[in-house]
């Protein structure tokens, strides 16, 4: 019993010490950087570009149908 409560200790700290050093490594990078933030625009701007072209498609098809 001592041994599996020594285990899970010893696997406790472990996963500690883990999450902490990759909390420290992601301090290190506050805010984004200028290429995640074009990446971001860009992908924004096709996302508004296909709803844009969908939305024509519809009314276009729509407006033809009117007798």
């Amino acid at each position: 019993m001592h041994y599996l409560i020594a285990t899970l200790h010893t696997v406790g700290i472990k996963a500690g010490d883990v999450v902490t050093s990759r909390r420290e490594r992601l301090r290190d990078e506050d805010g984004a950087s200028t290429i995640e933030v074009v990446f971001w625009v860009v992908a924004l701007l096709v996302l508004a570009g296909l709803v844009y072209a969908a939305i024509s498609a519809y009314v276009t098809n729509k407006v033809g149908q009117i007798r």
